[in-house]
């Protein structure tokens, strides 16, 4: 089977770079249009990401990596932007006259992906949303190096705005760094904080957007961000932490 990819960039960037974020063992599931899979970070960050490919003899496919890296770096290796990729019963392979290589794949038992239901995403009810810009996730970022790596991320909302804080409110003598993120938002105020992982934020800035829209559901204390890239589409779901 030919696998196609138009724009190997945006697909390494958008696709496969914030999947490798969050697990390096990972199964693809291929259909005739697309391929995607669900990733999370042993913690509470949850990715469904979905890319939009072309398919020859097209029949369906569980493509187990045992190290996504390892392919990003091989496939960053080629100069041609559209790229066919033959899928063999346990390798990918790919020969154009500068460039080949043989990636073995994992039998598919060997990685189960399968750990969050993303269909019940759409039944529940995001009650608060606001936009979040690249501007203002940079600049919670920036701040990292005040307090410490391991800070977590209170949001909240106080007098119509969005409030982003840094730090562990677990620990003692901790430093802290306050910031607002958005000047409106929709829907309810968010009556207790929740607790974010900061990689969330991170993982965020690696990707090409301009703005995206946060919601929130107070009741669970969950997070969505649903973001369109070129031919990629992101779902992230994050849950608080426990106080």
């Amino acid at each position: 089977m030919i696998l196609t990819i138009k724009n190997k960039d945006n697909f390494l960037k958008n696709f496969l770079n914030p999947i490798s974020r969050l697990d390096a063992s990972i199964s693809l599931d291929l259909k005739e249009t697309e391929v995607s899979t669900i990733v999370h970070n042993n913690s509470n960050i949850f990715l469904k990401a979905t890319s939009q490919v072309e398919t020859e003899s097209y029949e369906n496919r569980t493509l187990t990596l045992p190290d996504v890296i390892k392919l990003i770096k091989i496939l960053s290796c080629i100069e041609q932007e559209d790229i066919n990729l033959n899928i063999d019963t346990n390798c990918i392979t790919y020969s154009d006259t500068n460039n080949k290589f043989k990636y073995h794949l994992f039998d598919s038992s060997v990685v189960n992906n399968n750990t969050f239901n993303f269909d019940k995403i759409d039944e529940i009810d995001f009650n608060t949303n606001f936009t979040l810009t690249r501007e203002k996730n940079n600049s919670i970022l920036k701040a990292l190096p005040f307090v410490t790596e391991s800070s977590k991320l209170y949001l909240s909302t106080k007098d119509g705005n969005v409030y982003a804080e840094l730090s562990d409110k677990k620990l003692h003598n901790v430093d802290s760094y306050t910031t607002l993120i958005s000047e409106k938002y929709n829907g309810e105020e968010i009556n207790q904080e929740l607790i974010l992982d900061i990689e969330l934020f991170r993982l965020v800035s690696t990707l090409s957007f301009q703005d995206c829209t946060i919601y929130i559901n107070s009741k669970f204390k969950m997070l969505k961000i649903e973001m369109n890239i070129d031919n990629c589409k992101l779902l992230f779901v994050s849950t608080s932490f426990k106080n």
